[in-house]
């Protein structure tokens, strides 16, 4: 079982990589780990953090669901009207990694639920992100970290 560590501003967080139901995506994401990007809150989903991954990677759809929930980690292509309002037009999406906060989220797309792939759970550090992230959203967001952990959360 791979674990990856998330440090978000002042707190850090662990997941449990889901290597059974998205075995593709999971292979892929410890591929391209570590990342460190600048960190979005989402404004059109609800309690949601990710950071835009800018290279061209192709992701097939796997361990798809409409319905995420608190502690999610999730790999989806974000329309770009919601990364970027100036977007260029030929731009149709951006490939993000991020992961759900709270209850009341719902992740969109321009006519309603967009499938994310599930690729993992927070299952250390959830309730320090969830104060975390609306307090980067007032005082402005930092980076945001993705990096694999050993098995005894030492990176």
């Amino acid at each position: 079982m791979t674990r990856v560590r998330i440090t978000l501003g002042r707190v850090e967080a662990f997941a449990q990589l889901d290597e059974k139901n998205a075995p593709k995506t999971t292979k892929w994401l410890k591929g391209i780990l570590p990342i460190e990007r600048q960190a979005v809150h989402s404004m059109e989903n609800g309690r949601e953090v990710y950071v835009v991954l800018d290279a061209p990677y192709h992701i097939e759809e796997e361990n798809q669901t409409i319905y995420q929930t608190v502690g999610d980690l999730i790999v989806y292509y974000k329309p770009a009207i919601f990364v970027k309002p100036e977007w260029p037009r030929h731009v149709r999406d951006f490939l993000v990694i991020g992961f759900v906060y709270e209850r009341d989220s719902a992740i969109r797309g321009m006519s309603g639920p967009l499938a994310t792939n599930l690729v993992g759970r927070i299952t250390e550090g959830i309730d320090e992100l969830a104060r975390e992230a609306p307090r980067m959203r007032r005082e402005g967001f930092e980076k945001m970290r993705i990096s694999l952990a050993s098995r005894d959360g030492n990176a």
